[in-house]
């Protein structure tokens, strides 16, 4: 939890950000244009859609508190998105009868392929715009309707020709030549200039892709005979890009990419599996997750070659397959049953992550700076003379390749997570990685260093980078990136990053509690406020060098650590109490540190980014958050190994890091931490967005 006010080891009572945005009420903008069925669906909405409504208000205060500017919602797309514009084109592919639309307005069955509205619908709402999106051809609108929202999605089709060719529906290319007529149209509505600020200002939304798979390439021969299904992905992804680069040069600057589902897990695909037992077909998952990795690929080297633009990937892979994998945990039956609660969970959990990416659309974060030890490290220890590296299988047999970088996970570690939140690349380099220059650094890097802490001798235990280093080679790539940018725009580079710091449980693990020096030197508690005051005298330092936005992370419950678990002998293998209190009472600490330093730097934004309360809740309930162990570690036995001891000889470890909190004795698992990114994100980053 992030906390906006102090917080005592032993106070329950706290006001959090999270509960805060809980307690506001969302109001529907009255820059909405007034019309009858609009105002009608807003009405018969609002009495089914609380629950949903409430999930929302923390992320929609969000958008609004960093003044979002979203004058309007154009959709490009296929029939996850389409409104209605199939129904006024020759095809068989149609949705304007009964049932569909059966939960609409009035029943209206109106060409979505639902019973009731689509993502698109939902977003625009949350907006303050229109609570349907409606279909560029539906000859019931106008410009006037268009002018806050319009939809070019056609049912049916992809990004590629030949799919649209499968049931005579409307090309990517021709949704394109739909919208340059519209911008046409709007200029003369509103006037050239508040025209372009509008096209420039709203959010493009397209999703397309399943039906290249499903309907052309694994239906039809054309495309398989000419494309291995990697060799048609790369195809797709070209055309994606060109089409988004299109949109670019017609005004287009916030711009969502949807990524595909879990295609294999749709019920036409499962039933059709005979062999397979009617599960989720597997290859077409895997197409599914390739696919949105390439297209995050994509994102990033767009973001970097075309100046202004804010492209996202909006991925709803895995929120989709937690849903079909435990339906349960998003309703109870009865809920799910009920005609309203059916056909709402689902659009609703999608938009979860779509607004979390306009929130992203409006980040000033231009990069990720990181600090910090093995937590952090993307890979600076490969580089130095230490017995403290993880450049070897199993390392990172699950991250893109299965290639091990010196990360200590199965994957990626919360600094990429965070980063990609923030819209910047899925993974942030290490600063001594001969394989990256100034240029990749430009958006993100990496100081960290795998068994350091704030104190100088914890960094001297394994011979790793302190603390003091990896400020050095900070210095020495502010004046890199100097040269790079140009001073003025490295400045603002520098001024407006997201600096992240996460160390701290190698000084108790590794020195305090494992060496004389220290303990012989201090008291625990006095221990405690020594690293405190390194903490501070660091981030003033980063504060002078021009830091302004700064990420201070907190201590985990390192008792509950398998290494620590596995040697409590007398506690009967439990987490360790002692180290779990001083894990709490630091961070409080750190708390308090964080207050004096906001009060005494003009400009400075510090927050405490604590794993703590994440972490021990998953280590404490782990099925809830889909895990099967949480006690021992993926690696090995699980109670002793890391780095070299987890080597890929070592037959004992598992074949599914998933089911596992963490991936070796002391580091959690790439998605233990992707939960725990994505808390930090949302309940402490926020306000950097």
């Amino acid at each position: 939890m992030c906390s906006l006010f102090i917080k005592t080891p032993n106070e329950h009572h706290q006001l959090n950000f999270h509960q805060t945005l809980f307690s506001s009420t969302y109001i529907y903008s009255s820059q909405a244009p007034h019309n009858p069925q609009f105002e009608a669906i807003k009405k018969q909405n609002m009495a089914h859609n609380i629950m949903p409504w409430l999930l929302l208000a923390q992320l929609l205060l969000l958008v609004v508190g960093i003044g979002a500017k979203v004058p309007a919602v154009i959709v490009f797309g296929d029939s996850s998105v389409d409104a209605g514009n199939n129904n006024q084109i020759s095809t068989v592919l149609k949705s304007n009868f009964q049932p569909y639309g059966r939960d609409f307005y009035g029943g209206q069955a109106t060409g979505r392929f639902s019973n009731g509205r689509i993502p698109p619908d939902f977003i625009s709402e949350a907006f303050g715009l229109k609570p349907a999106v409606p279909a560029y051809l539906d000859p019931m609108y106008n410009i006037k309707d268009f002018a806050t929202g319009v939809c070019f999605a056609s049912a049916g089709t992809g990004y590629d020709n030949a799919t649209s060719d499968v049931l005579s529906v409307i090309p990517l290319w021709k949704e394109l030549e739909y919208y340059k007529v519209y911008q046409m149209q709007l200029r003369g509505y509103l006037g050239v200039a508040a025209a372009n600020n509008v096209l420039s200002q709203a959010l493009y939304l397209t999703s397309i892709g399943t039906n290249d798979f499903l309907e052309n390439y694994y239906t039809t021969q054309k495309r398989s005979s000419q494309f291995s299904v990697r060799q048609y992905e790369d195809f797709l992804i070209g055309i994606a890009g060109n089409f988004i680069t299109e949109i670019y040069s017609l005004g287009a600057r916030k711009i969502s990419v949807g990524g595909l589902p879990p295609m294999g897990c749709l019920p036409l695909e499962r039933s059709t599996n005979f062999m397979g037992g009617n599960a989720c077909v597997d290859e077409y998952n895997n197409v599914a997750k390739i696919f949105n990795w390439k297209l995050q690929k994509m994102v990033v080297k767009l973001n970097q070659q075309l100046p202004g633009i804010r492209v996202v990937l909006s991925n709803p892979y895995d929120i989709f397959l937690q849903i079909t994998q435990n339906p349960s945990a998003y309703g109870k039956p009865w809920q799910l049953r009920h005609k309203n609660m059916a056909h709402n969970i689902m659009p609703w959990l999608l938009l979860v992550q779509l607004l979390l990416l306009v929130v992203e659309i409006g980040a000033k974060v231009p990069a990720i700076i990181i600090f910090g030890d093995s937590s952090v490290d993307a890979g600076n220890n490969n580089q130095i003379s230490t017995i403290a590296k993880s450049n070897f299988e199993p390392y990172g047999r699950d991250f893109a390749g299965g290639r091990p970088t010196g990360r200590f996970s199965n994957g990626r570690i919360p600094s990429d997570f965070i980063s990609e939140a923030f819209g910047l690349k899925p993974t942030v380099p290490a600063y001594l990685d001969p394989m990256y220059t100034i240029r990749d650094f430009a958006t993100g890097v990496c100081f960290a260093s795998a068994g350091t802490g704030y104190d100088n001798a914890t960094s001297d235990v394994l011979s790793v980078i302190p603390l003091w280093k990896e400020l050095e080679y900070y210095k020495e790539y502010r004046t890199r990136l100097r040269g790079y940018l140009g001073a003025a725009a490295a400045n603002n580079v520098l001024s407006e990053a997201l600096y992240l710091m996460s160390m701290g449980t190698n000084d108790f693990l590794e020195n305090y509690y494992t060496r004389q020096e220290r303990s012989s030197q201090f008291s625990i508690r006095q221990y405690e406020n020594f690293l405190v005051r390194i903490a501070g005298n660091f981030i003033t330092e980063l504060y002078h060098l021009g830091a302004r936005k700064i990420s201070l992370g907190g201590l985990p419950p390192m008792g509950c650590l398998p290494l620590e678990r596995a040697t409590n002998f007398m506690g009967g293998n439990e987490c360790e109490k002692e180290y779990n209190n001083v894990a709490r009472i630091f961070n409080w600490k750190l708390q308090r540190l964080i207050v004096n330093l906001n009060q005494g730097l003009p400009g400075i934004r510090v927050v405490l980014s604590s794993p703590y309360d994440t972490l021990l809740q998953i280590i404490q309930n782990p099925s809830s958050y889909g895990f099967e162990n949480a006690e021992v570690a993926c690696c090995g036995t699980g109670m002793f190994e890391m780095g070299y001891i987890c080597g890929r000889s070592n037959p004992l470890t598992c074949t599914d890091a998933n089911k596992y909190v963490f991936w070796d004795a002391f580091h959690p698992s790439e998605k233990a931490n992707q939960i725990m990114a994505d808390h930090v994100v949302k309940n402490c980053l926020a306000q950097f967005l």
